[in-house]
């Protein structure tokens, strides 16, 4: 792998936004009953997402030049379209996130990488439940009992992209030898889990929250996440994936103990 170049690369203002936008992600698919429409209202009025969308909309690497299944162009990376279609309370919110995503795992948009990986493969399901949790442990990252989830779950991995990007920022801040080291270590850890994990089915699962919800918070929390997904892909040097994949949740992996990731 060619070493990254930094002095074009890091950048603190664009590492915050990228991580503002995956944060943002993580929030509008987060469980209702974990606090996310006071946190979703709280951003109505302010404008740190927007400025961190237009950060990232103004920056020609970040335009992908081909779109893989289910992805949006850059210009559809638009949080106040997902903040203007928050429901009005946290009781229409809850139910909005219920009937989307059901008490147990949903057959029309399950929000789980392995439920994208043929039923049959279950060796294959079982392997890349490991190896999330190998990325997870690798950055001395565990679950957390409070509120159970499986780490394959779609907030898992956008919460894992902006802990790399927070991680990146930090070591920003060492000495010379150590801020290279850990800079490629972070960078790299994103590349390679966007083109392994999230990049080839959490586009499918966008489009797939879209239909089953048009016009409502979720169908824009879709829009949103299939817009973000190619620009990192871009901006990371991942290709866009030719692989075409519909859920196949007629034989879930085992469930995981655990739920956010916390160090």
């Amino acid at each position: 792998m060619t070493p990254f170049d930094h002095e074009t690369t890091f950048d603190p203002a664009v590492l915050m936004a990228r991580q503002s936008l995956y944060r943002f992600a993580a929030l509008t698919l987060l469980d209702s009953k974990a606090g996310a429409w006071e946190r979703l209202e709280a951003q109505r009025h302010d404008a740190l997402m927007s400025e961190a969308a237009a950060i990232v909309g103004n920056m020609p690497k970040a335009k992908s030049e081909k779109l893989g299944p289910g992805e949006r162009p850059l210009s559809e990376l638009d949080p106040s379209q997902v903040l203007a279609r928050l429901p009005g309370s946290t009781q229409e919110f809850n139910k909005e996130y219920e009937d989307t995503f059901g008490l147990l795992v949903s057959n029309a948009c399950p929000p789980y990488e392995t439920e994208y990986i043929d039923s049959k493969y279950t060796f294959q399901r079982s392997h890349s439940l490991a190896d999330i949790s190998g990325f997870y442990n690798a950055f001395g990252l565990t679950t957390s009992s409070a509120h159970p989830e499986r780490p394959d779950h779609i907030v898992q991995e956008l919460e894992f992209m902006a802990f790399l990007l927070g991680q990146e920022r930090l070591a920003a801040e060492g000495d010379s030898t150590a801020r290279i080291e850990q800079l490629d270590v972070c960078r790299d850890a994103q590349a390679r889990f966007l083109r392994e994990h999230l990049s080839w089915w959490a586009p499918v699962f966008a489009r797939l929250l879209s239909h089953e919800n048009q016009g409502s918070f979720y169908d824009a929390a879709g829009v949103f996440l299939a817009a973000l997904i190619p620009a990192e892909r871009a901006l990371l040097d991942v290709v866009p994936t030719a692989q075409h994949t519909e859920p196949s949740p007629l034989e879930r992996p085992e469930e995981c103990e655990g739920c956010e990731l916390v160090s």
